[in-house]
């Protein structure tokens, strides 16, 4: 929960503030702020804390949104106030910052916080238009179900996709690689381009218009992965496995996970999203590595589903489109759907090996299945994988069990098959093994991820599992408060008693797929366990569910929602219609329809305002008709109704959320920074920039100039030795990290001390009067005026030159 105030953090250390001033005189604190929607009154109450008891002739000033506020009304005496302020015109809805300050009887001015020295919020409760449209569009489409000409349609386009699924898989391919060709992506990197650093240090070529905005919460993608992957372009030679431009040990990049950055290595062939970089021009190779994730995905799951049920190839495609567009997968950078397309194809493949019936196709398949593991395994991310790789193999043995009679497996191909995967696999991964051990076992020993405790699961809440109700607006209308991070409110849309209904009914009905479905249902029930129970130690190391906080789980729960109602038969209702016993089956139903829609509204109802400050009665009203409708559907059988209405609230939070743009054509360092930044022969001196952020120097080596500090894997042994790092505070900087120097008092009044003010966080505090700038291996320092001017003080840096805002120093060589 505490990462959701991420962004508010980041903005902090941005602006530079500076840790070691003393807290100011306080005068008064607020206690609590409540507003009036009718009369446009801010009813603010608080607490003196200072000063004489004659607190009389105390004056506010009140202030919302540029919006001054009118006092109309106070009461003091000489412990407390209670004011009351007018705006002329309501105030927006959501959460609000309030500047406020008082003027003491002998005039002295005095901002207000609250007890905490936060600034106060204010909560403006508004029914949004756009709720009151999502209501219309859902009862519309509601209603349009139980049209006789929708559903005869309905059909007949679920007729036409059966018959050209050859065509449809076709044109997605060629509409996928025209974006490609085009160099559409929705990435957020123009904010780091936009940024002071990238304008001071670089020049980007290439359109930058765009549709929709840029989303600052994607600080991952366009803060640390992208710049990685422009380290690796703009590195000379470009694509190393050492990185020596980041850190002055270099950073090997074949341990970054998710889609991963270009490396020269043979385990580049089971990176796909990273090809395009070493064939295609930047733009199109940015675009190939955000489109390959979504439409790669998408076809994948069509065709796994189409093995499950060959009949249904229309509601399997719609299945696999819900799962591509779910607000987790958009508001993630569709990484999500990159570790899901892997487990698929290896479990596609798996399938067609067990149907070959030569033993070049079961080769085939089998090399499918090794390049797909060794794929998956390069993502490097261990709550997804973990939890995804579960249910795939809870569905193979399911699979095979079901199958386990049938004449038509020929073990002995399979077996062929399945050898030469294992062959593909160990190659790929014993050569990535082989070009980053070192750093693996850097990072293992780290305190931050390497040595986390397991997880033994059971911290999990029914508003933080159940959070995908409020995607609808928290998602792409909800970035414009620092209060709600987009990625880590995301989620799915999961009606839980409806699922195990489904369950429960299907494993007594169904008898091709028995066993596959009891996979997914051991699978169903095992996360909720885990996730509100807990499971013992050993459990979650044997399962390696102990890697998986219950927070990051989430798109495995999403995908077994879908194969579930893939799975899902008509046929297993229709026995309801015949018997005596159809009430009490209609009045479990019912219940199960009151009961989804008891969560969703006690989900919504009780979402603390600061992390869904835009909610409303009519937003409420919305879930409680769809969980309604759906609950009653699915516990007959019906899946279409409850599949439309969910792909139209994931469209509803997803369809503005990343921007539609063009990637830049190169990213590059300017001529005047690559003058500063060499000696007189134009070799590149390492460059320590110092900001008090790690994002900020990453940019440095995104251009191709060598830094000391910016996002680092793991930490860099020469600089803490060089610098003599004391061994108590090896734990601080032993972790992944976002490397910052800033000036400022040190802890000790050393010349230098280091802090982890949060987990992913090391900063470098010097007091550039003492500090020997030569220990850290730069033989350029640079940084913007505030911290310059300090920089200024020190007797080994010379001041060389300013380039758009950007100060920067020669370090004296030591005599």
């Amino acid at each position: 929960m505490l990462r959701i105030f991420l962004i508010f953090f980041l903005s902090i250390g941005f602006n530079g503030i500076n840790w070691a001033k003393d807290a100011p005189h306080v005068y008064a604190f607020i206690e609590n702020i409540n507003y009036e929607t009718g009369s446009n009154h801010l009813h603010i109450n608080g607490r003196f804390t200072a000063g004489d008891d004659n607190k009389a002739g105390t004056t506010f000033q009140i202030q919302a949104k540029d919006k001054r506020g009118e006092i109309v009304n106070k009461n003091i005496n000489s412990e407390r106030f209670s004011i009351e302020v007018k705006f002329e015109d309501p105030l927006p809805g959501g959460l609000l910052k309030i500047k406020a300050s008082a003027v003491s009887p002998a005039g002295e001015r005095f901002d207000l916080h609250l007890a905490d020295g936060t600034q106060p919020l204010a909560h403006i409760p508004k029914i949004y238009t756009r709720h009151w449209a999502l209501l219309g569009i859902i009862l519309t489409a509601i209603a349009l179900t139980y049209s006789r000409r929708i559903q005869q349609s309905g059909l007949h386009l679920a007729n036409w996709t059966q018959q050209h699924v050859k065509g449809i898989a076709a044109g997605i391919l060629i509409f996928s690689l025209s974006l490609v060709l085009i160099g559409i992506t929705g990435s957020s990197f123009r904010i780091a381009l936009e940024g002071p650093v990238a304008k001071a240090i670089s020049t980007a070529s290439g359109s930058d218009a765009r549709i929709f905005k840029l989303q600052s919460s994607r600080g991952d993608e366009w803060g640390i992965l992208t710049p990685n992957i422009l380290a690796q372009v703009n590195h000379t030679p470009p694509f190393p496995i050492i990185n020596t431009n980041l850190g002055i040990d270099g950073q090997n990049m074949g341990i970054l996970g998710m889609t991963g950055a270009p490396v020269a290595q043979w385990a580049a062939i089971a990176r796909p999203a990273t090809w395009g970089y070493f064939f295609l021009p930047l733009r199109q190779a940015q675009s190939w590595q955000w489109q390959l994730p979504f439409w790669g995905c998408l076809l994948a799951l069509w065709w796994l589903l189409n093995l499950f049920k060959p009949q249904s190839a229309g509601r399997n495609l719609a299945l696999a489109t819900l799962f591509c567009i779910a607000p987790y997968a958009a508001a993630w950078s569709n990484w999500p759907l990159y570790f899901t397309l892997f487990p698929v194809l290896a479990f596609s493949s798996f399938i067609k090996l067990l149907e070959s019936k030569r033993i070049t196709h079961a080769l085939l398949w089998g090399a499918g299945i090794g390049y797909s593991i060794a794929a998956w395994v390069l993502t490097l991310y261990p709550p997804w994988m973990v939890t995804i790789g579960t249910l795939c193999a809870l569905l193979c043995i399911g699979l095979l069990l079901d199958r386990r009679s049938s004449p038509e497996i020929q073990f002995k191909l399979a077996a062929s098959g399945l050898t030469l995967g294992l062959v593909i696999a160990t190659v790929i991964l014993g050569s990535w093994w082989l070009d980053t051990r070192d750093a693996i076992e850097l990072t293992q020993k780290t305190v931050y991820p390497g040595q986390r405790t397991t997880l033994t699961g059971g911290t999990g809440s029914i508003l933080w599992t159940f959070r995908g109700f409020t995607n609808a607006e928290a998602i792409t209308f909800g970035g414009d408060t620092p209060w709600t991070n987009q990625p880590e409110i995301s989620s799915y849309i999961w009606l839980p008693l409806a699922m195990l209904w489904l369950c429960a009914y299907g494993l007594a009905r169904e008898k091709r797929n028995r066993c596959l479905l009891l996979g997914c249902t051991i699978f169903i029930v095992y996360y909720f366990v885990f996730t509100f129970i807990g499971v013992p130690e050993w459990m979650a190391r044997l399962t390696l569910w102990g890697r998986a906080p219950t927070n990051r789980t989430d798109v495995s729960l999403g995908l077994a929602f879908i194969i579930l109602l893939c799975l899902t038969r008509r046929e297993w209702f229709i026995p309801l219609t015949q018997e005596r016993s159809i009430w009490p089956r209609k009045a479990a139903a019912a219940i199960i329809a009151i009961g989804s829609s008891c969560l969703a509204y006690a989900v919504l109802a009780e979402m603390p305002v600061f992390i869904f400050p835009k909610n409303s009665i009519v937003y409420i009203s919305v879930f409680l008709v769809f969980s309604i409708f759906c609950a009653w559907w699915l516990t007959h059988g019906k899946t279409s109704g409850p599949i439309a209405l969910l792909l139209i609230l994931s469209l509803v939070a997803t369809f503005g959320f990343n921007p539609i743009a063009k990637a830049p054509k190169k990213v590059e360092m300017t001529p005047e920074v690559k003058m500063l930044a060499s000696d007189e022969n134009g070799n590149l001196h390492r460059i320590l920039f110092v900001s008090g952020e790690g994002m900020g120097p990453h940019l440095f080596a995104a251009v191709g100039l060598p830094t000391i500090n910016g996002v680092l894997a793991y930490p860099q042994l020469t600089l803490w030795k060089r610098l003599q790092l004391p061994e108590k505070d090896w734990p601080i900087v032993n972790r992944y990290q976002h490397l910052a120097f800033t000036t400022g008092k040190p802890a000790n009044y050393e010349s230098y001390s280091v802090s982890s003010p949060w987990m992913e966080w090391v900063v470098v505090t010097i007091d550039p009067e003492k500090f020997d700038f030569n220990l850290t291996g730069a033989q350029r320092i640079t940084a913007f005026d505030e911290q310059a001017e300090n920089l200024r003080k020190s007797p080994l840096l010379k001041e060389i030159g300013k380039h758009k805002g950007l100060v920067w120093f020669s370090v004296t060589p030591p005599r």
